[in-house]
């Protein structure tokens, strides 16, 4: 076997140090590659509701969830993508294709760096839009960047002895176009020292990506573990409070919280903002589920994260935007000093003023 070329000064790498290295990296291969197979897989085969835009389980429940405390100004990107059906449908089949293409790369060895390059472009969207959740551990975070890590690693090594790349290298193929080992495996055209220099790099980029996001997302470098975006206790932001007739209304967004429960609505009240009036209405749970006292229209976001009624009050999942309308009762007198006071079912307050139309 030749040795290998390098166009930098020093040592070439040797073709069985490349294969070695590649047969070393062998469980990462087929690990992540597993990984991002099994995100395709449970769309497109196991579980089909996730790629049907009618359905609850649609993947853009995800980005609803997300969309919330997704950093950089990409949440109002999500919320853009979510209004627009047909793009999101096109970006949801797309995404999932790239996932197929790195999974299947990775695991069988074909175009191996190219794969590779691509995976760590899909931790770095990974990481942007779903690091900061997590309720229980910091599951999402630990993905995106083991998985940036270990395809940097794949990028310099290559996939090895057991790849269909390997039947490219065997040919020569790689030897006389060197551009292809970049897309492949095998050696590449570096000196020794510019192979450790580039993997240096790469580790330093990874160490770098993997630290930032957790300082970013969890302020914990140097401190204990704390959140930038909670992810644990529910939050209702509301605007839009409005009287117009004998209805009172207001725009609900839930814009933190857990993905895997929501806000419970379980009182409203309607009061004087000095508090010096018995309150224009006070509504329990009961009274919270019954349509003809409360409505809940334009859910944004329905059906994959909305705010319904349900048995006890009110449920807002995360990321949901929707109006709740609120009858008043006969007799009421409204002003523009009324404040209207959502409480949750840990007690927590969320208000905002209504005006009259």
């Amino acid at each position: 076997m030749k040795a290998s070329t390098s166009t930098g000064d020093g040592q070439a790498v040797a073709p069985s140090v490349w294969q070695l290295l590649g047969a070393a990296i062998l469980a990462n291969r087929l690990v992540i590659g597993w990984v991002y197979w099994g995100g395709f897989s449970r769309r497109f085969i196991y579980d089909l509701k996730k790629i049907d835009p009618d359905s609850p389980g649609y993947l853009a429940n995800k980005l609803v969830h997300a969309a919330p405390g997704v950093p950089f100004g990409v949440g109002d990107i999500l919320h853009w993508l979510l209004d627009h059906g047909l793009l999101l449908h096109i970006s949801v089949i797309g995404f999932s294709l790239v996932e197929l293409m790195v999974g299947v790369g990775l695991m069988l060895g074909l175009a191996t760096r190219f794969v590779s390059l691509v995976g760590m472009g899909l931790s770095v969207v990974l990481m942007i839009i779903f690091g900061w959740m997590g309720t229980t551990c910091l599951d999402e975070w630990t993905m995106a960047a083991c998985s940036f890590a270990m395809t940097a690693v794949i990028l310099v090594t290559g996939s090895g002895p057991y790849s269909l790349d390997n039947l490219i290298v065997k040919s020569g193929r790689t030897a006389r176009t060197p551009w292809l080992a970049w897309l492949t495996s095998g050696p590449l055209p570096l000196s020794r020292s510019r192979v450790i220099t580039i993997s240096s790099v790469l580790g330093l980029v990874a160490f770098a990506f993997t630290v930032f996001f957790y300082g970013f997302f969890f302020n914990a470098i140097y401190s204990p573990l704390g959140k930038r975006y909670n992810n644990l206790v529910p939050h209702v932001s509301m605007s839009q409070g409005l009287i117009s007739g004998n209805t009172v209304s207001a725009r609900l967004y839930t814009d933190a919280g857990p993905d895997t429960q929501g806000a419970y609505i379980v009182r409203a009240t309607l009061s004087a903002k000095d508090g010096a009036s018995a309150p224009v209405f006070d509504l329990d749970a009961a009274d919270l589920d019954n349509k003809n006292i409360v409505s809940i229209s334009d859910n944004r976001f329905a059906p994959w994260s909305s705010c319904a009624q349900i048995a006890y009050g009110i449920r807002c999942q995360l990321g949901s935007q929707a109006t709740l309308s609120f009858a008043l009762p006969d007799g009421a007198t409204a002003s523009d000093s009324l404040i209207l006071t959502l409480i949750d079912v840990e007690g927590k307050k969320f208000t905002t003023n209504v005006a009259m139309q």
